[in-house]
């Protein structure tokens, strides 16, 4: 998509992609290192470009590609199954099980090949035989998921599949991830909680965990009738979204966290008005949104009344008898308040 573009654009790749079209394909030596940039070290996910050279490359002169041959082979076959070039990826899948004909890994391939072309049953028998060999085969178990999603079958045979697969990969944290999201979709708020909760173990210091941690408390608290507490668990976890956040002291971005930050003091607020800390932080909040949004380089006058009209609603005073303190100097950096026990979570409270 755009993001691959984007990453290209400022990369290796873009020069390689120069030097491959100022040549028109016929250096070979150019050709492979651009193929070979689009696959390693991290892979750039753009099948046009693949399928056009990958696939010249294969037609034009595959004696002289050397070891990258059969690794251009598969990089070209997956490309091609992406913008649906079915003649290209049936040569290539067949090139690769006459030079490999007992290859697990040839076989996932094979796979992928049935899914594109919606043999649904015979992608599925070769998943089987794949984890009849091998019962903890992480490529087989994903491709089962990949195909009741393609399938569009129910959440709970998704769910029953992501689970299957938890209990024999349990340190890949996309099956986490996976179904932290329809825990999420389905507000089960309890066990997406625990989803992020574990994949918080596993990257302690991604913000963007911690907040979609506290939308989740703000949500359950909004199904149980506003319960204060759930509020108060919601603000730790925005809290420690933005510390997290933190270059040099400082808080920079995350206005979603900020403004999950303010909601919840909001709502914490409404119950509790006279509470210090949450006042401190719905205004530390409704400041780094205005000061976000102040400096970004859009339509200034429409951003800035929307985000005015909202900070003006959700902004402390929460009660119009109490008077904010101005911030103490013992805040924490960036006047985030701090307070022994109202501090951001380091995990799981």
């Amino acid at each position: 998509g755009f993001q691959e573009a984007e990453k290209m654009i400022d990369s290796p790749v873009a020069a390689l992609l120069a030097g491959v079209e100022a040549s028109r394909g016929r250096d070979v030596d150019a050709v492979v290192a651009l193929l070979r940039a689009l696959r390693v070290p991290q892979p750039l996910r753009l099948p046009e470009l693949v399928v056009t050279w990958g696939g010249h490359a294969l037609a034009t002169y595959p004696h002289r590609l050397g070891d990258d041959l059969w690794a251009i082979c598969e990089q070209t076959l997956v490309a091609a199954l992406d913008v649906d070039a079915r003649r290209l990826a049936a040569s290539c899948e067949a090139k690769l099980a006459a030079r490999f004909p007992s290859s697990a890994r040839v076989e996932r391939l094979r796979g992928l090949v049935a899914e594109a072309q919606g043999r649904w049953a015979d992608a599925e028998a070769i998943y089987e035989g794949l984890l009849e060999e091998n019962g903890a085969n992480a490529a087989a178990l994903k491709r089962r998921v990949a195909m009741l999603k393609g399938q569009r079958e129910s959440d709970e045979a998704v769910v029953a599949a992501l689970n299957e697969y938890a209990e024999k990969l349990q340190s890949d944290k996309t099956v986490y991830q996976e179904l932290g999201a329809i825990y999420s979709k389905r507000q089960q708020h309890d066990e997406a909680i625990f989803c992020y909760e574990e994949l918080t173990l596993f990257d302690p210091s991604a913000p963007h965990w911690f907040c979609r941690l506290g939308e989740l408390h703000y949500a359950r608290a909004v199904a149980e009738s506003g319960r204060v507490e759930g509020f108060g668990v919601a603000r730790k976890y925005f809290a420690q979204s933005l510390e997290l956040s933190k270059v040099a002291g400082k808080v920079v971005g995350n206005a979603r966290a900020a403004t999950g930050l303010l909601l919840a003091a909001a709502a914490f607020g409404e119950k509790r008005p006279d509470d210090a800390v949450n006042v401190a932080m719905g205004a530390f909040a409704a400041a780094h949104l205005k000061s976000l949004y102040t400096r970004a380089p859009c339509d200034k006058t429409l951003v800035a009344t929307a985000v005015a009209d909202f900070v003006a609603e959700k902004a402390p005073p929460y009660h119009k008898a109490f008077k904010a303190a101005p911030a103490s100097s013992s805040s924490g950096a960036a006047g985030m308040p701090s307070s022994t026990d109202d501090q951001g979570p380091s995990g799981p409270p």
